[in-house]
């Protein structure tokens, strides 16, 4: 893949739009917002998923695409995450009363288990297919990260959802080949407070975080916008010039090139 595929850039799922999905490569996703609408019978194609928190709109789609690999697949289904991500999947999903434990059921007629769930380590480069991702903490839950993107030397930032977060900004100085920065904005700057209480940003709040950057040499994009609130944000967006060197507000289906 000569891109980065957006199946889904919601803040909220609608009938026409899904929520966080990022196809970053043949085998590899980044979160599973919205897998199975998307792929349909190619779905069996997804080998790793990456996991930037362990919100419901960020892994709905993990616990039916095991149901559905179980019976079809001959390897497991590598799921990646901060550790208070994946102790969150034992817990409140996969533990036998939500949903099956897919963790210790067998795949029909071979010796591994359905999922795999494989913690990552912070900063630490993890290679599928021709694509290298690394994790680093953002501010949203106790387990949640963003991951640079990176690929035949170029890179790509994804912050998944976060609040204030120096680190993005420290890691966009130190690291030049970042020509594209996708984060998130999910309500509009008059709602200062809910954007605080659940850890979202603003275009007011991104405004004031792009000005810790020195750089201003990269592309903003921006996606987890709520659906009601999509034209006060995006006016707002456009007023502040914050859709920066050809940025846009993605939507499904929107596709980022790697190389530049």
């Amino acid at each position: 893949m000569d891109s980065i595929e957006f199946l889904g850039t919601g803040g909220t799922r609608t009938p026409t739009q899904g929520t966080t999905c990022l196809r970053v490569s043949t085998h590899c996703v980044i979160d599973a917002g919205n897998l199975i609408n998307t792929f349909g019978d190619d779905v069996f194609t997804i080998e790793h998923i990456f996991l930037s928190h362990s919100h419901l709109d960020h892994i709905i789609d993990i616990p039916f695409l095991a149901d559905l690999f179980v019976t079809q697949k001959k390897v497991s289904l590598k799921i990646y995450g901060l550790k208070a991500t994946l102790d969150d999947l034992r817990q409140f999903i996969f533990n036998h009363r939500v949903w099956p434990n897919f963790e210790e059921i067998t795949l029909i007629g071979h010796t591994q288990k359905t999922i795999e769930l494989i913690e990552l380590e912070l900063e630490t480069p993890y290679t599928v297919d021709d694509v290298t991702l690394t994790p680093f903490k953002t501010d949203h839950t106790e387990g949640s990260c963003g991951y640079i993107i990176e690929k035949n030397g170029a890179g790509m930032m994804f912050t998944a959802d976060t609040y204030r977060c120096n680190r993005i900004w420290d890691l966009l100085d130190e690291l030049p080949h970042i020509h594209t920065l996708i984060t998130e904005v999910s309500f509009p700057s008059s709602f200062t407070k809910l954007a605080h209480d659940s850890k979202h940003l603003t275009p007011a709040l991104l405004s004031d975080e792009l000005n810790k950057c020195k750089r201003d040499d990269f592309t903003v994009s921006v996606m987890h916008l709520k659906a009601l609130f999509v034209a006060p944000i995006v006016d707002e967006l456009k007023a502040m010039k914050l859709l920066r060197n050809g940025g846009k507000v993605l939507v499904d289906g929107d596709r980022i090139q790697y190389a530049r």
